[in-house]
């Protein structure tokens, strides 16, 4: 019985975080369309160095946060105390308030403003984080889904009223408008979490807590913080040794390429809580089957952004090839994060995780010298990435004996990727479109047809959910 309602908890929780993330994949493409056509490509570069920069902001939490996450995971969220609660949020603030400070003078130091702008949401970005970290792990993916809303809406709206109605060109004004995104989305969150939760924020310093959470987080940390490294190293490659348009073009793919992370953060978000109570693996192997069935059709919206780069942006042409070698990637992405690593800290094996994602980086780095000499070219540095990721993904799948691929997966996998990749450089965008999809849907019913079956299955029964959940409140009024 426990099983049973885990698993709809899940279900219910991936439709929470899904709809979130389709709010945000639309608004998405807006930004990410837009922007690109509008501004110079100084500018665009301009604002995706500030993002590069803020993807290593929960990095200098030193796994404290990370430490919230382990130990809340599989709890309720009524359980935790508000004593609890206020000292976490406290010793976050008073901790990333001082780092603010330091790199804000380093920024002005080595004259990188957008360094110290970057530096300003410290403590806002990673109180969100913590706070999504605690959502996260006890199950409240109603709170969660719509903190991702405000978000992507509010820099959404500053973004294109300074684009539209200003008319601005300067990077320095986008910029801007992320950074007070950030503190009101962490006004709104602690007022929702007083308002949910009855949580009365105050006052509660403890530096044992914060030794404590850090200790037991920081593994975690460097791990997450291996795995950013791990999928941006490329883009460092990029910036200190090719042109600022070449920086541009890999930093737009890059940004479509989140995308496809829009639609996998559900599997990500909802699996660990569910992986925490889950006693049998028989399940979790079935799961990752189809996760893998998703993620080869899904990273086939690649071919509708090479039709827009066709006829509408042609100015980042140039990055078509990148598009569809670091797209590929996202079909390993969708395993190794939704289940792997989800697997990894559900048993506390942050240390593997760590070593692992150590060994990746490594050869990252290594390929991407390698290549970079050999092609210099922007497509050099993207095959690179592809070949590390797919070593990581190796040694999970060896690592992890109980939900190993069967040779079903490996072919699968395979010709997803190669067919992919040809498909997408090779022919039209609609031509590319219509063989990779018709060849992957033949395979795929072949191969695993119970698990193909079972994909539409599961979206069948939750829609009947939510549709039977409607029904009681209308029959009432």
């Amino acid at each position: 019985m426990q099983d049973n309602n885990s698993t709809d908890h899940l279900k219910h929780g991936i439709v929470l975080v899904f709809i979130a993330n389709f709010i945000n994949l639309a608004i998405s493409l807006v930004n990410g369309f837009v922007l690109p056509k509008y501004l110079p490509v100084d500018s665009y570069a301009g604002i995706k160095t500030y993002q590069l920069y803020a993807t290593y902001v929960g990095v200098l939490v030193l796994g404290y946060a990370d430490g919230i996450y382990l130990k809340y995971g599989g709890k309720s969220i009524s359980s935790i105390s508000n004593k609890e609660i206020n000292t976490f949020r406290t010793n976050m603030i008073a901790f990333q308030g001082i780092m603010t400070i330091l790199f804000v003078f380093i920024g002005f130091i080595i004259n990188d403003i957008i360094l110290a702008i970057a530096a300003l949401t410290l403590v806002p970005a990673n109180l969100i984080q913590a706070f999504k970290n605690l959502l996260q792990a006890t199950g409240e993916f109603k709170t969660y889904s719509k903190l991702l809303n405000y978000m992507s809406i509010m820099n959404f709206v500053g973004s294109m009223i300074l684009l539209i109605v200003f008319k601005v060109q300067e990077a320095y004004y986008y910029v801007g408008v992320m950074v007070v995104v950030n503190f009101i989305v962490w006004f709104i969150l602690e007022f929702k979490l007083k308002k949910a939760y009855n949580y009365k924020f105050g006052f509660n310093l403890s530096f044992s807590d914060l030794k404590e959470n850090i200790k037991s987080g920081i593994v975690l940390m460097l791990g997450n913080f291996s795995s950013i490294l791990m999928t941006s190293i490329d883009r460092w490659f990029v910036k200190f040794l090719l042109t600022v348009p070449d920086f541009a073009y890999y930093s737009f793919v890059v940004s479509t390429e989140s995308l496809i992370t829009l639609f996998i953060n559900p599997i990500v978000t909802t699996m660990y809580n569910y992986i925490c109570k889950l006693k049998d693996y028989s399940s979790l192997v079935r799961i990752k089957k189809m996760c893998l069935i998703i993620s080869v059709f899904l990273v086939s919206v690649a071919f509708p952004i090479k039709f827009i780069l066709e006829v509408y942006l042609k100015k980042y042409y140039p990055s078509v090839n990148v598009l569809f070698i670091l797209f590929s990637t996202e079909i390993l992405f969708m395993l190794i994060k939704g289940i792997y690593v989800n697997v990894y800290k559900a048993r506390k094996q942050q240390n593997l995780y760590f070593k692992q994602l150590v060994i990746s980086i490594i050869i990252g780095c290594i390929f991407n010298a390698v290549f970079y000499f050999i092609f210099h070219s922007i497509e050099g540095i993207a095959l690179a990435t592809l070949i590390s990721v797919t070593i990581w993904y190796v040694m999970c799948c060896i690592s992890v004996k109980e939900i190993r691929p069967d040779w079903k997966e490996i072919v699968i996998l395979c010709v997803s990727i190669v067919l992919f990749i040809l498909c997408g450089m090779t022919f039209w965008s609609v031509i590319g479109f219509a063989i990779y999809v018709s060849v992957m849907f033949f395979l795929c019913t072949v191969l695993m047809k119970k698990e193909f079956l079972g994909i539409f299955s599961l979206v069948k029964s939750m829609v009947q959910k939510r549709i039977h959940r409607k029904k009681p409140s209308s029959d009432n009024e």
